[in-house]
């Protein structure tokens, strides 16, 4: 049986199913509270199985001047490489055109080849690092690879 989704705004009701996604997918997730800021005060979109309704995906983003900034994707850790991160970067990246952004701008773990990846399918570059940047689990840290990506042209 093949899975179909819904990728629609996420509203602050969604935030007990997006803390519990976050906490497990990710070594390292946000806080419930710092969630449910993101949920009042960026843009976010989530992705929600229809067959048994529960959150796969979940993106939050913020708006800058002229730039627009991935603030965290995370995806189902079970689901992953099914295109889920793919559908919810393009709705970020359509709505930040939209708001007239020139640049998308995102952080990845050095260690995370499958985000740059697909970062790079969608014409992200790395533009930088920042050093011992993301905690490791076994003590430790690794560096965060900074990448950006014109949107449309400077005026």
């Amino acid at each position: 049986m093949t899975n179909s989704y819904v990728l629609r705004e996420a509203t602050l009701s969604d935030a007990e199913a997006i803390c519990a996604l976050e906490r497990s997918s990710d070594p390292h997730p946000w806080s419930d509270s710092l969630i449910r800021e993101a949920l009042q005060s960026r843009q976010n979109w989530v992705l929600a199985c229809t067959e048994r309704p529960h959150l796969v995906g979940w993106l939050t983003a913020s708006v800058l001047f002229d730039q627009s900034e991935l603030e965290l994707v995370v995806t189902d850790a079970s689901r992953r490489r099914q295109g889920l991160g793919k559908r919810l970067l393009r709705q970020w990246l359509a709505w930040a055109r939209e708001q007239e952004c020139v640049e998308g701008l995102l952080e990845v773990r050095e260690s995370n080849q499958g985000a740059i990846a697909l970062y790079q399918q969608f014409g992200f570059e790395q533009v930088g690092s920042r050093k011992n940047y993301y905690p490791l689990a076994g003590g430790g840290h690794e560096h965060a690879v900074l990448m950006t990506c014109k949107l449309k042209e400077e005026r």
